[in-house]
């Protein structure tokens, strides 16, 4: 019997074995979403000429995602919790112009939008130090996968050197101990593995979340934790990790059978933030196994499994800092309000270090400059407009810079019944 199935049958003993009935049982409500619009000065191929992209003007509207989470107390020690997400509008069938294969560019059809559990867990309460969790479970590896709601960062996006490195919000079924002791909070989990078929230049490991596929598979399990301190006033700043193989957890067996295709990724993450200052950061590392053999692999692949069959990196790297001050503390002091000016810079790269044999594109090799204003109606609410300029390729590279404009608005709200 595999470690997987002992841990799972002594954590349902200890959940079985120490449970308690409340008195009073309490449901309590989540949710958060938003409404975007972006407009773009370049076309979306970057493939179409020698220097990248040609000059456009386009825009979109989109409802990028709407949240609902529950959370409901079965006893006095235990408790279910399930989030549901609505992206793009919900689901149906839509086309997409697919640019990234080199040479050549295709349809791809594919669902319009999702509709995602992205949580379903059950967590057993021993004690503030000691915890348990059974489900589908956030993976807490860099701080957005933490802190990704509208009002826990300032553009109007998700931070894309983070989202085009890992998944975001990456979530897996598993195991998790958590809990806090002295001034530290800690979470280590055992989860299934990633997918290596899905693994591309553009977007490194991130198809590899297995959610295209009706069965999860986990021939290869895989270790994450984090482990954060705030015992300084205003500031907080931690560490997370991922360790898994991937080869095995492929839909269909080919020839990588006996291969290994270890993921190792590291990240450091801080955060401080007072009345009227706030400024966060983060730096992930990740590490490929056997890169050249999957990507070879990767280029054998059905057409109908709709992955980008490019080669794959052995390490990518990105790392990003965010500062906003709220200027109207400066002329309204004790004001309701809160109006802040913020910037960000991001650089990441899917290619940042190939192997033998494999190609490292430039064009993914990004540095992302973002400045612009968040103005909080409520706590809750929050009003986003920014301007991002983005240097392909480097600050001296051949490639044309992208220019976007973006406006949304966003919110995040809790009750109890």
């Amino acid at each position: 019997m595999k470690l997987y199935i002992y841990i799972l049958l002594l954590l349902s003993f200890l959940l079985i074995g120490t449970t308690t009935f409340a008195q009073e049982k309490k449901l309590k409500f989540g949710t958060y979403g938003e409404i975007l619009y972006q407009h773009y000065d370049y076309g979306p191929n970057q493939k179409l000429l020698p220097t990248g992209s040609k000059s456009d003007s386009r825009a979109i509207f989109d409802v990028p995602r709407f949240v609902f989470n529950m959370e409901y107390n079965l006893s006095d020690d235990i408790y279910f919790e399930a989030e549901v997400e609505f992206e793009h509008l919900g689901t149906g069938s839509s086309m997409e112009l697919e640019y990234e294969e080199f040479g050549e560019y295709e349809f791809e059809s594919e669902k319009g939008g999702e509709v995602l559990l992205e949580e379903f867990h059950f967590t057993k309460v021993f004690s503030e130090m000691f915890n348990l969790r059974l489900g589908r479970i956030i993976v807490p590896v860099g701080l957005l996968n933490k802190a990704h709601k509208p009002t826990q960062y300032f553009s109007t996006i998700r931070t894309e050197s983070v989202t085009k490195i890992i998944p975001t919000v990456w979530n897996e079924t598993g195991v998790e101990l958590f809990g806090s002791f002295q001034n530290f909070d800690y979470r280590l989990l055992l989860v299934n593995g990633l997918e290596s078929s899905s693994f591309s230049s553009e977007k490194w490991i991130v198809e590899g979340h297995q959610s295209k596929f009706e069965l999860v598979k986990a021939s290869n399990l895989a270790f994450a934790g984090r482990i954060d301190y705030h015992g300084i006033k205003n500031l907080k700043f931690g560490i997370s990790g991922y360790y898994g193989n991937s080869n095995q957890n492929r839909q269909k067996p080919d020839d990588l059978q006996g291969i290994d295709g270890h993921v190792t990724i590291i990240s450091s993450h801080g955060e401080y933030s007072d009345e009227a200052f706030t400024i966060r950061g983060s730096y992930i590392f990740g590490n490929l196994e056997n890169s050249d053999i999957i990507s070879a692999a990767n280029a054998r692949i059905s057409t109908n499994t709709q992955a980008a069959r490019t080669p794959v990196a052995e390490n990518a790297l990105a790392y990003h800092v965010e500062a906003g001050y709220d200027v109207l503390s400066l002329l309204v002091p004790n004001s309701q309000y809160k109006i802040y000016s913020f910037g960000k810079y991001e650089y990441y790269n899917s290619m940042e270090k190939v192997s033998t044999g494999v190609f490292a594109d430039s064009r993914f090799k990004r540095n992302v400059i973002t400045f612009g204003f968040n103005f909080f109606v409520l706590p809750n609410l929050v009003l986003k407009m920014d301007y991002s300029k983005r240097k392909v390729g480097g600050f001296d590279s051949r490639y044309n810079d992208e220019n976007t404009f973006g406006i949304s608005i966003g919110f995040l709200e809790s009750f109890i019944l």
